[in-house]
């Protein structure tokens, strides 16, 4: 016979344990009509026994969320064109809402071995239309295979993963460097030409991009008292690589300081002219000095050696640096390593969210002084290539007296230094008389005149040609100073540039419109490009994951 109801009642109160344990159970016998609660499991301890009948797994075999994972190589405004628009430009995105992955676009590749990612590659070519690029250049990827990687996972156990950019095809993980694929470069991601969208200020300006990537996952199960259950707070973890950020721009006045130290250099003596002058200069200065005890006779040998201009030319054919500035006059081309700004973390990883890149005033000052001592490095070296030569003579003198022919007797004069030794007055010229019986005022005459020989003959003519084209170059150098100032400054008011875009994060000062994500989207950008008054005109991000939102179904 079936026990009162009110005996049962009265049982129940007096055995929580159990009243709780039915309770667990209903909940779990409701699961597949309505939405789970866990409002009666404050304890594992009263619900141990009938949760893990009905249990579903863990967070890493359920299969209670749906989840969506995105991967974008390239994306925002050009010109006016919304990237999305440009056909292989859109981008990657997988969903998994009823316990299937599916990919857009639907000819992303599975990936082998991983359950649920899908890889689709952003071929080079794909910019290959106006008027994308106009304003943009793709590079080549690592290794040269013409594509960069977008790879995404969305499973129904409640993880989401994405990748884009220089990531691995298998895990998606980053690979700035290249190192995994074995290419000793990594690419450039992207030259933006500002001149072509901003052409009145920003001529010839770029914006040249390294290899960029990102990834981004988020854990948006939780399990509470051993159910999987939606977090609150979910776990995600976002990481960014840039290889390198320049600011390029060209340099109008290089052709002028490269036709002029090539005139300057094409009029340097030659070692045999500067020779043949000094020991022409030796005998007439020294027979001179000795005129006055009779006929002077003079054997002279002399060696100009060492002249190598070659630093000097090496500054007219390659790049050559200077703090963040580099300046290749051959091609007339200005970059600035925007991470080597004073003051400036390094841009490839580890930066805070939303870290902007910011050229201030005081960047601009140092930037144009950095100009300033790569174009002096002309003359310095020129006057150093001088200064490094080394000039030696040896003069014997003989002394007859005149209609008799009777010797006097003769001396040696010797001078060994290099230019710059002898214009410091660091080098004297030794005498060693040879019978010749020489006073004091006749052998600080003698002194005199082979210093004299040898700065008329070789050290003058050498260090005028440093010192013309000092004066000649001084004025340019100016204005190419000016130049870059002008144009670094433009570029400091005019552009925005962002590493490490989180668009839920804090960011300073008005945050742009596509600087967004839906809630519950965990999202990151490697580097994100605009103008700060026409985002229309210019407004990309390169290298953006995004993993989530993840929902809970229960099914």
């Amino acid at each position: 016979m079936r026990a009162p109801r009110g005996n049962v009642l009265h049982r129940a109160v007096r055995s929580p344990r159990v009243s709780l344990a039915i309770a667990a159970a209903a909940a779990v016998s409701l699961a597949a009509t309505t939405t789970v609660t866990t409002a009666a499991w404050v304890d594992n301890e009263w619900a141990s026994g009938s949760v893990g009948v009905g249990s579903p797994g863990d967070c890493s075999t359920n299969t209670l969320f749906s989840g969506e994972a995105s991967a974008t190589q390239l994306s925002g405004n050009v010109l006016g064109i919304d990237l999305k628009s440009v056909a292989g430009v859109e981008g990657l995105t997988v969903t998994n809402g009823d316990g299937a992955a599916s990919p857009l676009p639907l000819t992303a590749t599975p990936v082998t071995g991983v359950p649920d990612a899908f890889i689709s590659k952003l071929p080079v070519t794909a910019l290959g239309l106006n008027p994308v690029t106009v304003g943009l250049g793709l590079g080549l990827p690592v290794g040269g295979l013409g594509t960069y990687t977008q790879w995404a996972q969305a499973q129904d156990s409640g993880q989401t993963r994405a990748a884009s950019g220089l990531v691995t095809d298998q895990s998606g993980a980053v690979d700035v460097g290249g190192t995994a694929t074995g290419a000793t470069t990594a690419p450039q991601a992207a030259k933006i030409s500002l001149g072509n969208i901003v052409p009145a200020s920003l001529a010839g300006v770029t914006l040249d991009v390294g290899a960029v990537a990102s990834s981004a996952s988020v854990q948006g199960c939780e399990m509470v008292n051993g159910w999987p259950t939606l977090a609150a707070d979910p776990l995600d973890v976002r990481d960014y690589g840039i290889a390198s950020l320049d600011l390029g721009a060209n340099v109008p006045a290089a052709g002028a300081i490269v036709d002029a130290t090539n005139t300057a250099l094409a009029g340097v003596p030659t070692p045999q002219d500067l020779q043949s002058n000094l020991i022409s200069a030796l005998n007439t200065g020294v027979q001179e000095a000795l005129g006055s005890l009779g006929l002077v006779r003079t054997t002279t040998t002399a060696a100009v050696v060492g002249l190598d201009l070659s630093s000097v030319r090496a500054l007219l054919e390659k790049p050559q640096t200077q703090g963040a500035v580099t300046l290749n006059l051959g091609t007339g081309r200005l970059s600035v390593d925007l991470a080597k700004l004073p003051g400036t973390s390094p841009l490839g990883n580890g930066l805070a969210p939303n870290t902007p890149v910011v050229l201030t005033q005081s960047d601009v000052t140092q930037l144009q002084e950095d100009v300033r001592l790569l174009l002096a490095q002309i003359t310095n070296r020129l006057r150093a290539a001088v200064d490094a030569v080394t000039v030696s003579a040896t003069v014997r003198a003989s002394v007859e007296v005149p209609i008799v022919g009777t010797s006097l007797g003769s001396t040696d004069v010797r001078i060994s230094g290099t230019v710059g030794q002898i214009r410091a007055g660091s080098v004297q010229p030794t005498i060693t008389p040879l019978g010749l019986d020489l006073s004091t005022p006749l052998t600080a005459s003698l002194v005199g005149a082979v210093l004299g020989a040898v700065t008329s003959s070789v050290v003058g003519p050498l260090s005028a040609v440093a010192s013309n084209l000092e004066s000649t170059l001084a004025p340019i150098a100016t204005e190419a100073r000016a130049a870059a100032g002008t144009l670094l400054t433009a570029v400091g008011a005019l552009v925005s540039i962002h590493v490490n875009v989180q668009p839920d994060q804090p960011w300073t000062g008005v945050k742009p419109a596509d600087v967004a994500a839906r809630p519950g989207e965990y999202k990151v950008s490697a580097i994100r490009v605009g103008l700060i008054n026409q985002p229309g005109l210019l407004s990309i991000s390169l290298g953006t994951s995004a993993a989530g939102p993840v929902n809970y179904r229960p099914s």
